[in-house]
């Protein structure tokens, strides 16, 4: 068993080194903290992930803290044709109001019940974004490659759950907490200056 984590870490850390720029700075994805920062934070989430309501939290502590984070979101729909709705509306609401996105992701993973079309429509209306502007996007071609390129990203790096990280070289599986992401966080700021 450890031989095969090792192994799936070697892997995870080429996939990172080979598509550091899609994994990074992919062009349609959320994004929160420092445009700025030094070290960037990727998370892969999914609105109907309990574990990720809870992450939430840990999210905003870290950004709060750490004026030189960067905090990249990232949508991995896998619980489901709802969590799949809620991340094509999601990405819509960044293409037509990307200054509303924090508030509209915040609100879905604070909000209760299963998350859907129908409810991400609520949502971003409750932001003040209105529906009709994001019903224009649902047909997209840029909607749609938005998140073939996160689930391809997410299938590269062997993510299979939701709340997944990559920070620096690492991918941290799990709602580990705030203190553990803040290591990981300090560790890839290290490796970097040590460059």
């Amino acid at each position: 068993e450890a031989k095969q984590e090792e192994r799936q870490r070697v892997a995870q850390q080429s996939t990172i080194a080979t598509e550091k720029d899609r994994i990074f700075n992919g062009g349609n994805d959320g994004w929160a903290g420092n445009p700025q920062g030094n070290v960037t934070l990727v998370e892969f989430f999914d609105y109907n992930c309990g574990y990720c309501k809870k992450a939430l939290s840990d999210l905003q502590d870290l950004i709060k803290q750490d004026p030189k984070l960067r905090v990249v979101l990232k949508e991995f729909p896998v619980l489901g044709q709802g969590s799949v709705e809620a991340a094509q509306v999601a990405v819509a609401v960044r293409m037509v109001a990307p200054e509303k996105y924090m508030a509209f992701h915040q609100a879905m993973l604070n909000s209760r019940g299963q998350a859907d079309r129908a409810k991400a429509l609520a949502v971003a209306k409750e932001v003040g974004i209105d529906p009709a502007l994001i019903q224009k996007q649902a047909t997209s071609p840029e909607l749609n490659a938005t998140l073939d390129e996160s689930m391809k990203i997410a299938e590269a790096l062997s993510l299979n759950g939701t709340p997944s990280y990559v920070v620096g070289d690492q991918v941290v599986v799990g709602a580990v907490g705030f203190d553990k992401l803040k290591a990981a966080i300090a560790e890839a700021r290290t490796k970097q200056a040590g460059k």
